[in-house]
């Protein structure tokens, strides 16, 4: 067939989507729902592995906690002085951070002490967008991350308190608000002097939260975890790399259920095209038979009815993608946000990154447009080997 016999057919299909709206909107309308609810999925993933992955280069290659009774406790970093010693341990250096409920957002933020040697924000990625950086040991200063600024509606030069089983615990000035890549950062952070994160959350002067070491080689990791379990073995060592693959591992799980819980969507949408198609009325099968007295071959009749359901695919994924994007990257995937994440999580309006990988774009076409294309061939081929004369009496 010559490409004009193509393009001919092509515009004759347009002409019979057109010449029955109420089917075509049904098929538009039954395809795109599908294409909205894959897509969203695939793309709130991918959104959430990269802000995981964002978070997980900021922090330390390695991290010593000490377990008590099953859970994270105080740690003393005087008896883990032996880390430095380790080959391969670069740093190691004790952190005092922890867990605030704040009443006015019914969630905890994140209080993280800054070691006297911590003059800039690079720990967190972070660029101040005002006021100012806060001193090394400056006391009652603090930096707040910028959306958690905007949710509790506070700017730098404000005083802010936070609730501490301490009495003497300070008052904080806001110095500054930074801005993350890290969203999770951003979200729930507030940095101030090792003291006074050690007053607000109780932490004594010779305990710490953790230990964080960096590397000189990141490949030595599990070199170095070995060796760290071997001298202590009631302590629990993370590696940043295996946190990778928890993420990992935790999203796509999540996004198997979510799409899994779909697939009856799918199947709807598969019977509806079936009845759709299949269900031929009197009016296109004497088309079909019209077309076959004229000189048309069963192939162009196929050809036809193929580049109708192109016409309908198309559309409807591209309704689909365009819905999946704005419910994801514009409206934050209300719902579908909260099941990917957790019903843990602190803040779901944060926005998402948009990260689109174009596998998970052919993957959702191959999935939902190819059975569509399927189910639209078959009746049409049934209707075009009848005798033109039989149809048109019957």
């Amino acid at each position: 067939m010559r490409p004009r016999s193509h393009l001919a057919l092509l515009a004759f299909a347009w002409g019979a989507l057109a010449r029955r709206p109420g089917r075509t909107v049904a098929l538009l309308g039954a395809v795109a729902m599908v294409v909205t609810l894959l897509a969203a999925v695939l793309f709130a993933t991918s959104a959430l592995r990269g802000e995981a992955e964002r978070g997980r280069q900021t922090q330390p290659d390695v991290v010593v906690q000490r377990l008590t009774g099953g859970r994270p406790g105080l740690i003393d970093p005087s008896t883990l002085s032996f880390l430095q010693a380790l080959p391969g341990v670069r740093r190691a250096t004790a952190r005092v951070w922890g867990y605030v409920f704040l009443t006015s957002l019914k969630a905890n933020v994140t209080v993280m002490g800054r070691a006297p040697d911590a003059v800039d924000l690079n720990a967190v990625r972070g660029v101040l967008r005002s006021g100012r950086d806060a001193r090394p040991g400056e006391r009652g200063a603090a930096l707040i991350g910028k959306a958690l600024a905007d949710l509790l509606h506070v700017r730098d030069g404000d005083v802010i308190s936070l609730p501490s089983p301490r009495e003497d615990a300070p008052a904080l000035t806001l110095v500054g608000v930074f801005d993350s890549p890290v969203a999770l950062y951003t979200s729930d952070v507030i940095m101030l002097s090792v003291e006074d994160a050690r007053t607000i959350l109780d932490i004594p002067a010779d305990r710490a939260t953790d230990v964080a070491i960096e590397l000189g080689n990141p490949e030595e990791a599990a070199v170095v975890t070995r060796a760290i379990l071997e001298e202590e073995p009631d302590l629990r060592v993370l590696d940043k790399r295996i946190l990778a693959r928890t993420y990992r591992l935790t999203y796509g799980r999540r996004a198997g259920i979510v799409i899994a819980a779909a697939l009856p969507a799918l199947l709807a949408m598969l019977i509806l095209a079936w009845d759709r198609v299949s269900g031929l009325g009197p009016a296109e099968r004497r088309e079909i038979a019209v077309q076959k007295a004229v000189g048309w071959s069963t192939a162009d009749v196929l050809y036809a009815k193929f580049y109708e359901s192109v016409l309908v695919g198309v559309l409807a994924f591209g309704a689909g993608v365009a819905l999946a994007y704005a419910w994801v990257f514009l409206l934050g995937a209300p719902l579908l946000h909260e099941v990917l994440s957790g019903w843990s999580v602190l803040y779901p309006e944060t926005a998402l990154t948009p990260a689109i990988d174009p596998a998970d774009l052919l993957g959702v076409a191959a999935m939902v447009l190819l059975p569509f294309f399927a189910v639209a061939i078959f009746p049409a081929w049934r209707a075009a080997i009848v005798d033109p004369l039989q149809a048109m009496r019957s």
